[in-house]
């Protein structure tokens, strides 16, 4: 009878009494044992070891060499291995090291771990989950705790996990939101709304209620796009604004679509203690936006640096040879948020140098891809020192707003800080460009438009008034506006019995009771809604609500317990961080701008058009920026 092949023969090429490995080519005299030896990176058996065996053949070798769990003590001679899984090696033996092979238990347990990491990538596809999930610190939290429960863990029952656990969760998610809730006698809050229209025209409102003490999901609203009314949104409101109590809100921040601007109008006729703003960071996104429009020297040099960044983009080998050349990512442009274009423009110049040798490279020039008429475009920008000087200009130019976008685009109450960091960034802008006034007064000009129009309202200016940081700073001068946003201030908040009281109390001397209650409430609001559309989007209320089919009730009750969840982890994150007061003087120590706003009804006729995110915005979105001062 004639013997079966040993399939380990395929691992090579069959020689007159040698073999040749398929993986590091070299020769050797022997049969299939002294092959087998040489793929399992077993030391010592008198031949040398393969160091370019495949990771899925190696563990096959050894196991075939070495022998199964059972034969393990009588692997290289006499290796024994502990309870941990370690090889020791006894006297008289040799010594079977660690640092080229594997024992047994780590080849099953790497065997394994491939299944599980299978079925868990199973699991995903088939239940259309995102992957983002596997970097959630609550699914990293599951799996270790199911880790250390062992195998004999049993999940739960779908009632028992749709009524007792949901439950308990929601218990916890309830003690969060009265602690909050306590708070807003002395801070107040502001409502802020978020808004998402899917494809069948079906739209979700989500309305949250924002203080330094936290954020609340308060609750989301369902509708088809032709009853999302000005009617229809000052009705939802003002049903949520009566849940809180309409002497705890002070401010309103909603979408700037026409129907929520008519709706916020009729909510100030019947609540008129309390005062709407826009949202400062769609303002300042409208400002780029317009300075990219209307400013040509802006524009060229934007468009030239997304030029660079898609072609090294289109194709995987060019990016593969940059990433190389570079050590770093270029960012990407987002159709949606308009301060991208400086994050582009701000990574190229970050490697200058480096773009400038790969452009030179043999790599380079002999690439089939770099012989069309853009390849040769971004060759001639990369080498061109006018480029990256205007392209540094450029950054001159627009790094104070940038920077006022990533004070108000944070957490925190930022309304007593707004009206400086304008002014700043308007100084800045002159001081970093005129020598050129016509280049600094086009833009002057749209920021003024901007900042009056969409950016500071008079509230902002008394917010400065009674800021000490700012009043109490030397140099300091009360403007017109400021006095006008007292006016306001007096005209539109003061309740009728404090007026007189307000108007005896100076700046300075007793303790101001009056003054003190309303300054503590407007500083303590935010300037934006961002936050509210990053964190709890109408959209992800949305996608929660099309998963799950479940009763009304429940669908409520999951949607209002997974936000507030989400409310109440960010904010104990936030209270763990050693945070320091903010300082205008070190603005550009503030953390990395992120811009990853999602969701949105477009604004008054200006519409970002925010519901296009593709899968590039998304890539880029989660990555980070480092704020740099270009002096040259």
């Amino acid at each position: 009878m004639v013997r079966k092949k040993d399939r380990f023969w395929i691992h090579s090429e069959e020689l007159s009494e040698k073999f040749k490995c398929k993986y590091c080519s070299k020769v050797y005299s022997g049969g299939v044992a002294r092959l087998k030896s040489h793929l399992s990176q077993v030391s010592g058996r008198d031949i040398e070891t393969c160091d370019k065996v495949p990771p899925d053949v190696q563990p096959e070798a050894f196991i075939a060499v070495c022998g199964d769990s059972s034969k393990r003590a009588k692997s290289i001679g006499s290796t024994n291995v502990n309870e941990s899984g370690e090889s020791i090696a006894v006297s008289g033996s040799r010594s079977f090291g660690r640092t080229n092979q594997m024992t047994m238990q780590e080849v099953y347990k790497k065997k394994n771990k491939e299944e599980v990491d299978q079925s868990l990538a199973k699991f995903f596809i088939m239940n259309n989950i995102s992957f983002n999930v596997v970097q959630s610190a609550l699914f990293l939290d599951l799996i270790k705790d199911v880790a250390n429960y062992g195998s004999g863990y049993k999940v739960p029952s779908y009632s028992t996990l749709r009524i007792k656990l949901i439950t308990n969760e929601k218990k916890e998610a309830e003690t969060y939101v009265g602690k909050v809730k306590s708070s807003w006698h002395l801070s107040g809050c502001t409502i802020m709304s978020d808004g998402w229209t899917d494809l069948k025209g079906k739209a979700f409102t989500n309305v949250i209620a924002y203080s330094p003490g936290g954020a609340i999901f308060m609750n989301s609203f369902e509708c088809s796009k032709e009853r999302k009314t000005a009617m229809y949104l000052k009705d939802i409101l003002s049903s949520v604004i009566e849940d809180i109590r309409p002497d705890n809100v002070v401010q309103l921040i909603t979408d700037n679509g026409s129907n929520f601007l008519v709706a916020d109008d009729m909510l100030l006729g019947k609540y008129p203690r309390m005062y709407k703003t826009r949202c400062v960071t769609h303002g300042l996104q409208l400002l780029l936006k317009d300075i990219y429009k209307n400013v040509e020297w802006v524009r060229i040099v934007i468009d030239e640096a997304r030029l660079i960044e898609n072609h090294m983009y289109k194709h995987t080998v060019l990016l593969a040879l940059m990433r190389e050349a570079t050590h770093k990512e270029l960012k990407h442009p987002c159709a949606t948020r308009f301060a991208s274009n400086f994050l582009v423009l701000q990574s190229l110049v970050d490697v200058e140098n480096e773009l400038r040798l790969f452009v030179a490279s043999a790599e380079w020039r002999e690439s089939n891809l770099n012989k069309s008429r853009q390849a040769k475009k971004v060759t001639e920008l990369v080498q061109n020192n006018e480029f990256w000087n205007r392209a540094k200009e450029v950054l001159q130019a627009l790094e104070p707003i940038v920077r006022v976008l990533r004070l108000v685009d944070g957490e925190g109450s930022t309304s007593g800080y707004l009206y400086d960091a304008m002014e700043r960034a308007k100084e800045a802008i002159k001081c970093r460009l005129g020598n050129n006034q016509n280049k600094f007064m086009r833009i002057w000009d749209l920021f003024d438009e901007r900042r009056n129009g969409n950016i500071i309202h008079p509230i902002h200016a008394a917010a400065a008034l009674l800021n000490p940081a700012y009043m109490c700073r030397e140099g300091f001068r009360e403007s017109r506006e400021m006095k006008d946003g007292i006016d306001f201030m007096f005209e539109n908040l003061i309740l009728p019995e404090e007026k007189e009281d307000f108007l005896k109390q100076d700046y300075c001397g007793d303790p101001l009771p009056v003054l003190r209650k309303y300054a503590v409430r407007i500083l303590s609001q935010p300037c934006s809604s961002s936050s509210c559309k990053r964190n709890w989007s109408a959209y992800e209320t949305a996608q929660t609500k099309k998963r799950n089919r479940l009763s009304s009730e429940m669908l409520d009750n999951l949607v209002y317990t997974r936000m507030n969840t989400l409310a109440m982890k960010k904010w104990s994150t936030l209270e763990s961080q050693d945070l320091e007061p903010i300082d205008l003087e070190k603005l550009h120590e503030l953390s990395e701008y992120i811009d990853n706003g999602k969701g949105g009804d477009g604004d008054d006729g200006e519409e970002i058009e925010e519901n296009s995110l593709t899968n590039l915005d998304l890539l880029w979105l989660n990555q980070e920026s480092e704020f740099v001062d270009y002096n040259y």
